[in-house]
């Protein structure tokens, strides 16, 4: 039997996360020295893309999730370097009209509501086929799921410190 690739070795796959979020989070503390200062919401969304970040980089342009987080992240890049200005944390007033949840639909193109869904949830698979928005999804919640697991070993591990 030939070696298992390490893209699909459980242990080689955090490893390789773990080593990403921590240096994305890095990179973070060092252009912004004065974290204490910035509000919650600002530290967790930065530690919510340094850790998108890591894992689309892991999986690098093999899959359409990644390339879409990859391309998210360049965009907001690009975005803040031509802006320099900083932003106010505004909230947008909650609309009155509200949708029921448990109504099946269907969208003009034939999909059920649960491929819908699908779609809104896994980034990049808009104009995908009902089978590689499948894949795609499973290899997503593949990534997901060990990046809870490298979070989790993380905290464990700086809260014993």
């Amino acid at each position: 039997m030939s070696p298992q690739p390490s893209s699909t070795n459980p242990n080689s796959l955090k490893i390789q996360l773990a080593y990403q979020f921590l240096h994305n989070l890095n990179n973070l503390n060092s252009k912004r020295s004065n974290l204490a200062t910035t509000h919650i919401r600002q530290r967790s969304n930065r530690v919510k893309i340094a850790a998108y970040a890591s894992m689309a980089y892991v999986v690098g342009s093999r899959r359409a999730w990644s390339r879409a987080i990859l391309r998210t992240i360049r965009n907001r890049r690009m975005l803040a370097r031509n802006k320099r200005v900083d932003h106010k944390i505004t909230h947008r007033p909650r609309s009155a009209k509200r949708r029921n949840p448990k109504r099946d639909y269907v969208d003009p193109n034939g999909n059920s509501g649960q491929e819908v869904k699908l779609r809104k949830l896994v980034p990049g698979v808009e104009k995908m086929d009902a089978c590689g928005l499948l894949d795609e999804t499973a290899d997503y919640i593949k990534y997901l799921k060990t990046q809870v697991e490298v979070m989790k070993n993380l905290v464990d591990l700086y809260s014993t410190i």
